[in-house]
């Protein structure tokens, strides 16, 4: 399947597109496997180091319910499943620890390199294509009474929802001008009750980034402008790098499971270049694609020692300091910062921990 005509003039005129029907179960058999290994594996580890406890007894569940489950019990905490994601840890002026997780196994790389997928996002980058590390597993679980600000990994944007931003704003300058899409892929049905995307059809002709951090006048207008975006699920979202958009709350009882991967023209330069892009599809060189998962998971490997090594910060855009380092601020004044014992020699400590 590729894009129609009317597709192609929708995405243009619009930002988005929504492509019906592109994939089945049979496309998603393996990811949900492998996950649900991948979780019952990532639980166990956790509760030797002390990381949680409790819940061995859903240890047999599916991953959508196993993980629902774990999130449930007392004191959970959601940043473990950062682990799950599918990209090392990526905030701008922040440091890789050489403990930092990811997941990269074989039925996740088969869904990103997925011919269909391909195929439909091919329409608007071509045949020569790669895929950005720039990509997540979206593990939206049911609302909770939780904080609703920006914390990155640290789990609120599990349970809050994702606020208004454009892709472009992570991306560096060096590729403003790169054609990179967002596919995003539900693994289920998702409306507004568990967590849709909402657009703001129209908003990536702009050409200034939305503020960062956002004033409530900019929130205000992208809520009255915003569109929900119910799909089911085999359908395919690709959104343009400046379309403004984010997702509600999950009211549901169940996770909202999706992915999100951006795909790239191979000449152009990379959105994330200090992280492994690679190579899905090249109809003049098929032995540059990447097809072996270990490969892929050695690449991300040595990324990680390369920036533990190097010691400095991950990039980022300048529009996207602020909010950063509001973060971090708001850690510090909470009391999360690092005190020397009474024996100046001592390990650190680190408060509230």
């Amino acid at each position: 399947m590729v894009l129609s005509n009317s597709d192609l003039a929708h995405f243009e005129e619009h930002g988005y597109v929504v492509v019906r029907g592109v994939l089945a179960e049979p496309d998603f058999a393996a990811v949900r496997r492998e996950y649900t290994d991948t979780l019952t594996e990532r639980a166990a580890a956790w509760r030797v180091a002390g990381r949680l406890s409790g819940g061995e007894e859903y240890g047999a569940l599916p991953f959508p319910e196993h993980i629902v489950a774990l999130a449930g019990l007392p004191g959970f905490d959601a940043s473990l499943l950062a682990e799950l994601d599918i990209t090392l840890p990526h905030m701008p002026f922040t440091y890789l620890r050489p403990d930092s997780e990811l997941h990269t196994g074989p039925a996740v790389l088969g869904l990103l390199r997925n011919p269909k997928v391909l195929d439909v996002v091919g329409s608007l980058v071509g045949d020569e294509i790669k895929a950005s590390p720039n990509q997540h597993v979206r593990l939206k679980l049911p609302v909770r009474d939780t904080p609703t600000a920006f914390g990155g990994r640290k789990g609120e944007t599990m349970y809050a929802p994702t606020m208004w931003h454009q892709d472009a704003m992570t991306q560096i300058p060096e590729s403003d001008d790169t054609a990179l899409i967002t596919c995003w892929i539900p693994l289920g049905d998702v409306d507004e009750g568990n967590g849709c995307l909402t657009v703001v059809p129209g908003g990536h002709r702009s050409d200034e980034l939305l503020p960062w951090p956002m004033d409530t006048d900019t929130v205000a207008r992208l809520e009255r402008a915003a569109v929900p975006i119910p799909v089911r699920k085999g359908d395919l979202v690709l959104l343009h790098k400046r379309l403004p958009h984010g997702s509600r709350v999950n009211t549901s009882d169940a996770l909202r499971w999706s992915f999100d991967f951006r795909y790239f023209r191979a000449d152009q330069p990379s959105d994330r270049p200090w992280f492994p892009n690679i190579t899905v599809r090249s109809r003049r060189d098929p032995a540059r694609e990447l097809t072996d998962a270990a490969e892929w998971r050695r690449r991300w490997e040595d990324a990680r020692a390369f920036h533990v090594a190097a010691g400095a910060p991950l990039p980022g855009r300048r529009e996207f300091a602020q909010l950063v380092a509001d973060a971090l601020i708001r850690g510090w004044e909470s009391g999360n910062y690092p005190v020397l014992g009474e024996d100046a020699e001592s390990v650190p400590a680190v408060a509230g921990h």
